[in-house]
């Protein structure tokens, strides 16, 4: 059966498409073009007033007002403020104030601002950033709704942002949040609480400790190390004889540091989670003397090898009990797991560096 031949209209239609597609292929070759020639051109700017920058600067941290800060234009706004950013992170004190006061005096403070809201999330970040090092109070409403409902890295930034502003305020509004926002990096929010120091986290945490949130107290818990010690072991210590749950109870035995706490501390080496019988075999090494004897010998014959370590280095330290009594215990051992956990703790313990004062 022969196959019919096409129209001249099919044929038009079909040299019609082809033209269509050859000049939209065209039209992005040459967008494309045009965009890489924008970028060589503003990178080129960009890395001309970059010495102009810095050293603008570099004179904002001595005398802002003598500044000689060039106009800079849209394009060169973000690449700026990164650079301003970078600047803001290693200063603190007086000299953070005088780099504040260059963006103020060139009003680059309302430009930031207005650079929160843009569509390009790496504009919004830069800007964010940026509010923060400049404790931009009229950027806090903003921020905070950021903060508390906006995506994972927006979120975060504004969050940092705001503990930058005002932090024992900021730490009023993101409490829950540092709690039940898994997303946001445990090790950051540590560094920021750090900078921050004890005088200014330990009152926000002892708040969030005596809330206990269902969730996300073992992030808290995790913070606490930031704060003043003697003012959170009494709140987390209590937790021993109130719960059974896990995360409470490795919490707690982390803060145990008195032997009066040494029946929770014996109870929880029989616990059904490893984990806190680690805990238990870690706080009767610092309390414990030869009444825990018999517990942590228990442990040293435990499944896990963590708990075993750890019950063996605890006898090593264990209060009352002579090196000669351990190398007895070691050589009586009828576990030859035990028996060589032992050992190990044993000539760890002898190889320790000698600290000269």
């Amino acid at each position: 059966m022969a196959l019919a031949s096409p129209s001249e209209n099919e044929i038009a239609f079909a040299i019609d498409v082809a033209l269509g597609a050859l000049a939209i292929a065209l039209v992005l070759l040459v967008a494309i073009a045009a965009m890489r020639h924008l970028r060589r051109w503003r990178d080129g700017r960009i890395a001309r007033s970059e010495n102009a920058w810095r050293n603008a600067l570099n004179e904002a941290t001595e005398d802002p007002h003598a500044a000689r800060l060039p106009p800079i234009g849209r394009l060169e706004l973000a690449a700026f403020l990164v650079l301003w950013n970078h600047f803001a992170e290693s200063l603190k004190g007086d000299a953070s104030e005088r780099l504040g006061m260059l963006l103020s005096l060139n009003g680059i403070d309302h430009r930031v601002m207005q650079m929160m809201r843009r569509h390009s999330l790496r504009h919004r970040l830069i800007a964010i950033t940026a509010a923060g090092h400049l404790r931009e109070q009229r950027a806090w409403t903003y921020l905070e709704n950021l903060a508390l409902h906006g995506g994972s890295i927006e979120s975060f930034a504004a969050a940092r942002a705001l503990l930058r502003i005002e932090p024992r305020r900021a730490l009023d509004v993101l409490g829950p949040a540092l709690s039940a926002r898994e997303d946001w990096s445990l090790a950051r929010i540590g560094s920021i609480f750090q900078e921050l120091g004890p005088q200014v986290v330990t009152g926000p945490i002892v708040t969030m400790l005596l809330k206990r949130p269902k969730r996300g107290l073992n992030r808290i818990v995790k913070l606490a190390r930031f704060g003043h010690r003697d003012r959170i072991a009494a709140i987390v210590r209590g937790w021993l004889g109130s719960s059974d749950e896990m995360e409470v109870l490795i919490a707690g035995l982390d803060y145990v540091e008195d032997d009066s706490d040494l029946p929770w501390a014996k109870g929880a080496a029989k616990h059904a989670e490893w984990r806190v019988r680690m805990a238990a075999a870690k706080a009767l090494g610092r309390i414990g003397g030869r009444g825990e004897l018999a517990v942590l010998l228990e442990l040293l014959r435990d499944p896990i090898w963590w708990v075993r370590y750890h019950a063996a280095q605890a006898l090593t330290h264990l209060h009352g009990l002579e090196p000669h009594e351990l190398d007895t215990l070691r050589e009586n051992a009828r576990d030859a797991f035990a028996a060589d956990m032992l050992s190990q703790a044993l000539a760890e313990r002898r190889w320790q560096p000698v600290r000269i004062a």
